[in-house]
Order: structure tokens, then sequence, then C-alpha cells
């Protein structure tokens, strides 16, 4: 199969932010002497209706997070923005596929602001075509509205694109859009694969460039 596009998820696919993220809300809990573990943070990988952790807080709580805690947070979340690095695989496929004139874009559950930061960190934005975040639809994963806007944007079939993914939600939501969905799992969603995956790879190292038409 040859795809008409390739649409990329960007958090825990093209740079491990999802780590981070996760260590900056287990330090934030234990400030409040509560705590938070990878089995039971998994399930919100991907999903754009999560709370905020302020709002999760206040939730466990049962009273309002101390805002010393919450700013420090903040604070370790813009740093992932300063110093993540784009993960293995990540930019010979972008390479490949430009090479090829194959279409990109990005969906993710992600807003505008934290996606785009990362992508001119990264020197990649000018590679794809199309990006679309929570910010441009109603909808956010595990709905098919990204990957369907993005395939909308770059004018193909997404019955004929494939979609990188690391998370079951990213991945249910490309298989609602009708793509290909190659999932490779990071530290954090290798604890619960997509079990409808039409490949998982254990990086982007190993993806099947000839299996691709690339």
């Amino acid at each position: 199969m040859t795809p008409a596009a390739i649409v990329f998820d960007f958090d825990g696919t093209i740079a491990d932010t999802e780590w981070p993220v996760f260590l900056m809300v287990r330090t934030a809990f234990r400030a409040h002497g509560l705590d938070v573990t990878l089995d039971a943070w998994v399930d919100s990988i991907g999903r754009a209706d999560n709370s905020t952790l302020e709002e999760i807080l206040r939730s466990r709580l049962g009273r309002e997070p101390d805002p010393d805690v919450l700013e420090r947070a903040r604070e370790a979340r813009h740093a992932t923005r300063q110093t993540t690095p784009m993960l293995p695989g990540v930019q010979a496929l972008i390479t490949a596929a430009r090479e090829a004139g194959m279409p990109l874009a990005i969906a993710s559950s992600s807003p505008s602001l934290w996606v785009d930061a990362h992508l001119e960190r990264l020197e990649i934005r000018q590679h794809f075509d199309a990006v679309r975040t929570r910010d441009d639809v109603d909808n956010g994963k595990p709905a098919p509205d990204l990957f369907l806007a993005a395939s909308a944007a770059l004018d193909v079939d997404p019955g004929t694109a494939v979609a990188i993914e690391d998370s079951k939600h990213g991945c249910a939501a490309a298989k609602a859009a009708g793509m290909t969905c190659v999932v490779v799992p990071n530290r954090i969603t290798r604890l619960d694969v997509a079990p409808d995956a039409d490949l998982v790879l254990e990086s982007l190292l190993e993806f099947p460039y000839e299996r691709f038409g690339l």
C-alpha cells in the first residue's frame, strides 16, 4: 500500500512530551499528599477531554490546590517546550515522505500553542502541509474529527492515508476515520497498547518503508 498521505499524532509520537508531563503531574500530586501511578495515568493519554491538573487536584482534595504547586507545575510543563527531543526515526520518515512527494499532516489532541511551539523548536513545521489540533474541532480523540480534518486539509480520502500514533485513543480515532494506523507505543502507552492497530512498532526506526511505498 502506498498511502496518499501520512498523518502524525504529536505528543508521544513525534516527541516524548508525555513522560515529562506525567512527572510534573506526579510531583504536583505528591506535594498535596496524593499519588498517581502510570497504570492510572495511561488512560488519559491521547484524549482531548481530560480535565486540567487544577481541576483534577480540586476534585481529589475537595478544596483549592496550592497555587505555588500549580505555578511550579506550569513552569515544568513550559520547560518541556525547550528541551524535549524528537523521537528516533521521526526525522527519517518525514524526509522519506517528503522526498516521495507525499503530503504530511499533524492531528493532535493538544492545543495549537503547544504543538506549534514544539514544531518550530524542532525545526520541522515547514514539512507539514496541515496541522490540526483540538482547537480546530468540536470533538477530540477518540472521535475521528481530528483525522478527518487533517485529511480534508490535505484533500485526500482518509481511507487512503496512514496515521502514526502512540496511544489506544489516538488509534481508535484514526481507525474511526477509516485510516490505516501504525502505533509506536512509548514508555507510558506501552502499558495499554491499541488492540486494533494495523501495525505496532518498537520505534519508527523499524518503519517498513517498502511496505508503504517509500
